[in-house]
């Protein structure tokens, strides 16, 4: 197949060429994380309870009775399995009551919701953008194939400019052609200042202290000599988005602007595109009062976990162990956790019961939405016995 789909970062690259043979897989043009998400898979057993072995009647039996019995169970992850799975387990939450809230959802969101945003694809940024800008965002890192997919390794780009923005030079800064230095407690006063700039306001002399104003000068400049602007970010706290939001709106008053948040996860923009359709909010939604309500800072795993108020959680393809912060990671711990992974993590092997489905995109075939809202089907490249993780979360859901 020399189409198929690597789900090992948001980029969702759909020029994979698979070969199987023997039962073997072995595909080339991917990344290093697409060589590790391929080869990744679980070999133990289907499903595990208390450690041991079990049947997958016996796991969905105790995994439907640990949500049953919770007060306030939590649904968390579901950035690396299919949409199908993830309707699934929005439509489970509402059933057992539960918080859905999905791994790596800033407060971007916040800010997305509170002003919106320009937003483009792959393809509009490739063929537009004269200026792009990685704000916080090292893509050669977290998503390796995405200079080369937009034509900005230097080979390509041409005249077009690419501009970091960080507080150390990363990699993305050696192949950029220019670089601002940029403490991180410092975003919102440079952006701030950076608007400025861009309308030709003055500055405040207190406001501006301690800013690279050289660097963002020259910024603005290319900003203001641009008919098309892209920004590239990585979420980041509610005010600093609010005020790139608030960049790029300025922008787009009489040029193209755009910005586009990288994702991590393969299908972490699925995940709060499907709880956006189902329930009308992308992250922290609760159905403890019978109807969908959300508040991203109040209902955020996270501050759940370290406040103590879950009681139990179903895990979807996501390592919260790996992931949280220390204080929710430890309450996490000391829950009784239902693990839906096709891969071995931590959080899997210190929950109560483990399922290890077939992989998404591997065994099999389903949908996923890349980090700029396109969708890319996911094929089934190999055989497996394995049930898939949405006839997991099925079976639960039947008990319930």
């Amino acid at each position: 197949m020399a189409d198929a789909t690597c789900a090992g970062c948001g980029c969702l690259c759909d020029d994979i060429v698979a070969t199987v043979a023997g039962g073997r897989l072995e595909v080339s043009g991917t990344c290093a994380l697409g060589d590790a998400w391929f080869a990744d898979r679980a070999a133990g057993p289907v499903a595990r309870l208390d450690g041991r072995e079990a049947s997958l009647d016996e796991a969905a039996d105790a995994a439907a009775e640990i949500l049953r019995n919770a007060r306030a169970p939590l649904v968390y992850g579901l950035g690396r399995t299919s949409n199908e799975a993830q309707r699934r387990a929005v439509a489970l939450a509402e059933a057992a009551g539960a918080i859905v809230d999905p791994a790596r959802s800033g407060e971007a969101g916040l800010a997305f919701q509170a002003i919106g945003s320009s937003t483009a694809t792959f393809g509009e940024i490739r063929d537009r953008a004269e200026v792009v800008v990685c704000w916080r965002a090292d893509p050669v890192a977290a998503n390796p194939r995405l200079l080369g997919r937009l034509r900005l390794d230097r080979t390509a780009r041409g005249s077009r400019s690419l501009v970091v923005v960080d507080a150390q030079h990363t990699a993305t800064a050696a192949e950029a052609d220019a670089f601002v230095a940029l403490e991180a407690a410092q975003d919102f006063e440079a952006l701030w200042a950076l608007r400025a700039l861009v309308a030709g306001a003055p500055l405040d002399g207190d406001g501006a202290a301690g800013l690279p104003l050289d660097g963002l000068g020259d910024l603005a400049q290319r900003m203001r000599g641009a008919r098309h602007v892209a920004i590239l970010h990585s979420g980041g706290a509610e005010l600093d988005a609010l005020a790139l939001l608030w960049l790029v709106r300025d922008l787009a008053r009489d040029r193209h602007a755009v910005s586009l948040g990288l994702r991590r996860d393969g299908n972490a923009q699925g995940a709060e595109d499907v709880l956006a359709a189902q329930t009308g909010f992308p992250t922290a939604v609760s159905f403890a009062r019978g109807h969908p309500r959300a508040n991203p800072g109040e209902l955020s795993a996270a501050a759940l976990l370290a406040r103590g108020e879950v009681d139990a959680a179903l895990v979807i393809a996501s390592d919260p162990l790996a992931d949280l912060p220390h204080d929710a990671a430890q309450r996490l711990r000391d829950l009784p956790t239902v693990v839906i992974d096709a891969r071995e993590t931590a959080t899997a092997q210190a929950a109560r019961v483990a399922f290890a489905p077939a992989v998404d995109g591997i065994e099999v075939a389903g949908t996923a939405h890349r980090m700029d809202g396109v969708p890319v089907p996911l094929h089934a490249l190999l055989a497996s016995d394995r049930p898939a993780a949405a006839d997991v979360l099925a079976a639960i859901a039947e008990r319930l």
